[in-house]
């Protein structure tokens, strides 16, 4: 009991700051950090090093790529219309904060929706006898792609919400 009250005493000054704080949480991760074989890390490290990842190349349309920050007001002589009577089968996407007209999407039915599923659940049966390697290189490769492409991501995102 008395070791007890002498590592409290001795945490104080930890408690007291914000980097102590820090360093007492993490304590645990690196006692677990330790616990790791040194070749699950040294095999981690190399491969990060020097395991070539493919790389992805996903075209944007212009509507996607190109705009002008929105720094434009909405255009609100034109009506907007998820359905326009002229492109029946097609839901129409514009950018809420400027009205641009971003494209056409294909208006789904019900059976659409479950054949997509269907091939969804058909490709999960593929993936599931797949290698972990393998699944860590797909894993890897869309991970380089975010990285490499986050402004582009957030672009399209946030434009047709």
């Amino acid at each position: 009991m008395a070791n007890d009250g002498m590592l409290v005493a001795a945490m104080a000054p930890l408690l007291s700051s914000d980097i102590g704080i820090l360093i007492l949480l993490a304590i645990p991760l690196l006692s677990l950090a330790s616990s790791l074989k040194l070749w699950d890390t040294l095999s981690l490290l190399l491969e990060f090093t020097t395991t070539s990842v493919p790389t992805i190349d996903v075209k944007l349309a212009a509507a996607e790529s190109d705009d002008d920050g929105v720094t434009s007001k909405p255009d609100t002589s034109k009506k907007v219309q998820l359905r326009d009577p002229e492109r029946k089968g097609f839901v129409q996407c514009y950018d809420p904060s400027t009205l641009q007209h971003l494209g056409e999407v294909p208006a789904m039915t019900k059976e659409d929706v479950d054949a997509i599923c269907a091939k969804a659940a058909k490709a999960q049966k593929s993936w599931s006898r797949t290698t972990y390697a393998q699944r860590r290189l797909v894993m890897r490769t869309i991970q380089k792609y975010i990285v490499n492409h986050v402004e582009d991501i957030c672009r399209v995102c946030t434009r047709d919400s």
